[in-house]
């Protein structure tokens, strides 16, 4: 599998060419990523691929000192799970 990061987003392209990703904003001041969605095609669901996207946001967060504030439920489930440590605070 091969992630892209690209401005705000990080996606994954699939065999059948279709696309699952996560999109984001940066508020580089606060040192905050904002996740408003994660998104794979209802095809391709249930195969883990959300978590491996979330995965790869969590190691993007982490080499660069970011927190995160998830609007998405999913990612918000999943940070609760595995990364509660980078949940950034509502302000």
């Amino acid at each position: 599998m091969e992630f892209r990061l690209e401005k705000n987003r990080i996606s994954l392209e699939l065999e059948d060419g279709q696309e699952a990703f996560i999109t984001f904003g940066v508020e580089k001041e606060k040192k905050v990523l904002v996740v408003s969605t994660t998104y794979v095609p209802e095809n391709h669901r249930g195969k883990g691929l959300a978590g491996k996207l979330s995965q790869k946001l969590v190691e993007f967060a982490d080499e660069n000192g970011y927190k995160i504030y998830p609007l998405c439920s999913y990612t918000q489930k999943f940070l609760m799970r595995k990364r509660p440590d980078l949940i950034a605070e509502a302000e």
